[in-house]
């Protein structure tokens, strides 16, 4: 069989598959797959897909090991391409509580997903699951936390790591969702900014080699040799504390130039989460000449996920064209 022809039997078979409504993805000529600024595509969405698993214990004193899954979910446009831009959401809910399924990521997601991206959504453990925390990330927060947020403040760390484990999921199984991962944004609010941070800013060992594989033995589920780059970062309403810990505790210094450009939403009156926070990273990026920009959300609180700008501009529009403009990504 020529080529023509077997491209030609090809295409037919799509066809025919479409029809059925069974996408197949097909490879395009650009680097990445075209996304548009306006909703353009039917979402599918696939839920609580295992990407690894993690320890769970009784408290933090890390008594009675069990394995418990970690799922997320995935919002794909009906579209047939390969080299489609990802998008990776992370919940708030001060590593307490919380999940994937939060009406405002429930809409995020559907709002890129209808535009061209593959989002995925991240469940990982909260406090309540006392996950595994390394000796000397838990005496650190001994030292920087005596009230009760102390549980919280280590919670961040399997949170984080489940972060990432999911991120090398999503690497892992490129080819299976028909994505590009060279055009990676990763993106929360609250709690799951600060993950989003963290996820961004970190090298690819850290929240991962802290805890050898006798200590955990399921970092062996979530694809340890694979690593990721993320282009752009959304930060709504969160903060830099978990890089600044890897930075004081392993004498790194994680904010540099070639950090992922970085979009900033915080209400100026947030009694949560101090708006003094997105000051104090833009004023690291602003150091550094990494890209940013800050969007002050005059008078909201913490959490304004309905915000829209004086022309009109929701958080999803404003977040879209800085990554378009950022990621150079081809829109219409």
């Amino acid at each position: 069989m020529n080529n023509l022809l077997f491209k030609f039997c090809i295409a037919g078979l799509i066809l025919i598959f479409n029809s059925f409504g069974i996408h197949i993805p097909t490879k395009i000529s650009s680097d990445v797959a075209t996304v548009y600024f306006d909703s353009k595509y039917e979402v599918e969405i696939n839920t609580n897909i295992i990407y690894g698993y993690g320890l769970s214990h009784d408290s933090f004193n890390f008594e009675n090991p069990r394995q418990v899954p970690l799922k997320l979910d995935i919002y794909n446009p009906r579209n047939n391409f390969f080299n489609r831009p990802v998008m990776v959401l992370i919940h708030g809910g001060g590593f307490r509580n919380g999940s994937k399924e939060k009406l405002p990521f429930v809409e995020m997601s559907t709002f890129f997903a209808s535009r061209g991206w593959v989002v995925f959504t991240i469940n990982y453990r909260l406090m309540k699951d006392f996950g595994s925390v390394p000796n000397d990330w838990s005496q650190y927060i001994n030292k920087i936390r005596t009230d009760k947020k102390k549980n919280q403040k280590k919670a961040a760390y399997p949170a984080i790591r489940d972060a990432k484990a999911a991120m090398r999921w999503i690497v892992a199984n490129q080819e299976r969702y028909g994505i590009n991962t060279n055009y990676i944004t990763v993106g929360g609010g609250s709690a799951g900014a600060v993950s989003a941070l963290a996820v961004g800013l970190s090298d690819n060992e850290d929240y991962k080699n802290e805890l050898t594989i006798e200590q955990d033995p399921t970092l062996l589920s979530t694809n340890p040799k694979i690593n990721f780059n993320v282009k752009t970062i959304l930060d709504f309403w969160g903060s830099k504390g978990s890089v600044d810990g890897i930075n004081e505790l392993y004498q790194k210094q994680l904010y540099n130039r070639n950090n992922p450009s970085l979009f900033i939403a915080h209400g100026t009156k947030d009694q949560i989460v101090s708006y003094k926070n997105a000051e104090d990273l833009r004023d690291i990026y602003e150091q550094t000449g990494a890209p940013y920009v800050l969007h002050p959300l005059e008078g909201k609180g913490h959490g304004p996920w309905r915000y829209n700008d004086l022309e009109g501009n929701s958080l999803g529009d404003l977040a879209l064209k800085f990554i378009v403009k950022q990621q150079r990504l081809i829109v219409k």
